[in-house]
């Protein structure tokens, strides 16, 4: 089913009334509640957008159109079913535990090969898609047709051109030779950040790999690693625990930073050594507690999932179609007073209940308030929590304001 998108505006103001960014905001339920905790990915080819969990996926499109998909169009799906997608430039494949792996004719699904066993993670590299299955198995080649089992375990799979490297699921990754069958751990170069890592990703225009983690970012080009990016030799980088990488469209770095327990809190951008273009609920409207995942499609637009919404920062090269609504500002609400002792009272408020979730300054929720509009009491007490700035993110109906806090 295809469905027209409608899409909500947030304006968020600075404390001196200023306006930082303009973003644009989809909810879930134009997207039949497909939530992407699966995966968030951006077919880089089309630019579409795909919104994935075990049990549906749903895209939109380049031109603004919305298209679920159920156990209608991709067969049998579950918890558990691991569903996937990867992308070449002519297909889209997808995976399904226990059912093998499949792709697109049209919207019409296909099998490429059912025997693949309980499986782990899709990746393609040009034409070709890679299969990892659970241990120990190996993984699964197919291209041009044909399917070749490698017996090498890897739980993820980096390839781009002629460069291979895998993962053994711990904090190891292996330079892998194909066509020997053979690996060398990576993880003994000095210049390599030893420790937990979350995220490895080839850079758009180059075949340098990324790898994020708890210490910073390594990277690597012809299996050498060539250097690190860590707050000791960058300045303003929000931490040094790297949860996600990725690049825009002139192949600048952007990261996702997390706290000690792997909380997303801030996103930001790699400008020579310095960290720029900070996002974070100070500024944004995403629920960094329910952070699901950023993605920069090949115009440089940042997309940015949570929960509840797709929020996407509006530029020059924003999709047409973002553009199709009204840029109004919003019904404007306030919080008073602010500074507070730790009572505040909402002003400004509608006939509709309204939902508050408080943030600290890392972007953890530390609060959550339900306000009925009906009622006499439009206030909310913080006065438990220690002095200091917080931040208010309030969700009306479809509307959505971020508020800066002060309790003394």
């Amino acid at each position: 089913m295809i469905k027209t998108l409608v899409i909500i505006i947030i304006l968020l103001f600075l404390p001196n009334g200023l306006k930082a960014q303009t973003w644009q905001s989809i909810h879930k339920s134009q997207t039949g509640n497909t939530v992407a905790w699966k995966q968030f990915v951006i077919n880089p080819y089309t630019n579409d957008i795909w919104l994935v969990n075990d049990n549906k996926a749903a895209v939109i499109k380049n031109d603004g159109a919305i298209q679920q998909f159920t156990s209608a169009e991709l067969g049998p799906l579950w918890n558990g079913s691991n569903l996937q997608f990867a992308f070449t430039p002519t297909d889209i494949y997808f995976a399904v535990n226990l059912y093998g792996l499949f792709k697109f004719t049209g919207f019409t699904s296909i099998s490429v090969n059912s025997t693949i066993p309980d499986y782990l993670y899709l990746q393609s590299n040009a034409d070709t898609i890679f299969v990892t299955t659970g241990f120990p198995n190996g993984f699964v080649k197919y291209s041009q047709g044909n399917n070749e089992i490698v017996n090498r375990f890897y739980t993820k799979i980096n390839a781009k051109n002629n460069f291979f490297y895998g993962h053994d699921g711990s904090s190891v990754i292996y330079q892998f030779d194909q066509q020997t069958n053979s690996q060398l751990n990576l993880t003994a170069d000095p210049n390599y950040l030893q420790g937990v890592f979350h995220d490895t990703k080839f850079s758009r225009f180059s075949d340098t790999l990324y790898i994020g983690g708890v210490k910073g970012i390594s990277f690597a080009y012809n299996y050498d690693i060539l250097d690190t990016i860590t707050p000791n030799n960058t300045s303003n980088m929000p931490s040094s625990n790297v949860l996600e990488i990725e690049f825009d469209h002139l192949d600048q770095l952007w990261a996702v930073f997390g706290d000690a327990a792997d909380v997303p809190f801030a996103i930001a951008k790699l400008e020579a050594n310095n960290w720029i273009n900070r996002i974070d609920a100070s500024n944004a409207p995403i629920n960094f507690s329910e952070f699901l995942g950023l993605e920069i499609d090949t115009l440089g637009n940042l997309w940015v999932a949570d929960n509840l919404y797709i929020h996407t920062l509006l530029t020059a090269n924003s999709p047409g179609w973002l553009g199709l609504t009204s840029n109004n500002p919003l019904v404007e609400i306030d919080i008073i007073p602010n500074p507070s002792n730790g009572i505040f009272q909402v002003s400004g408020q509608s006939s509709e209940p309204m939902q508050i979730t408080i943030l600290d300054q890392q972007g953890k929720q530390v609060a959550h308030f339900d306000l009925n509009a009906l009622s006499s009491d439009n206030s909310f007490d913080l006065s438990g929590h220690a002095p200091g700035v917080y931040f208010a993110q309030i969700t009306q109906g479809e509307l959505q304001w971020v508020k800066k806090l002060v309790v003394r």
